[in-house]
């Protein structure tokens, strides 16, 4: 058990620890554009890319363009790294 201010200021220290990371993340963000922002918000939740396509209307081959625009624009070797960085983009 921690005494109520340790605990605090323990998760102040974690909280503003995490902001730069944030920050550094919403910034590799806003290299895309609108439609591969669409795209990026349901990769992060899991979709595949035929879920992807059907949800946003467009072609399964147009949406694996978009995977791969992601990936080279965040500078990140695979999915699963694309939506961790969409995920520290927007700390909850």
């Amino acid at each position: 058990m921690l005494h109520p201010t340790a605990a605090r200021r323990l998760i102040d220290r974690y909280h503003h620890a995490g902001r730069p990371q944030a920050a550094a993340a919403r910034a590799r963000l806003e290299q895309l554009t609108p439609r591969e922002n669409d795209v990026l918000t349901l990769l992060a939740q899991g979709d595949t890319n035929a879920d992807i396509a059907a949800a946003l209307g467009m072609r399964e081959s147009t949406v694996k363009a978009h995977v791969s625009r992601i990936l080279t624009a965040l500078d990140v070797s695979n999915r699963v790294q694309a939506a961790l960085l969409a995920r520290d983009a927007n700390p909850t």
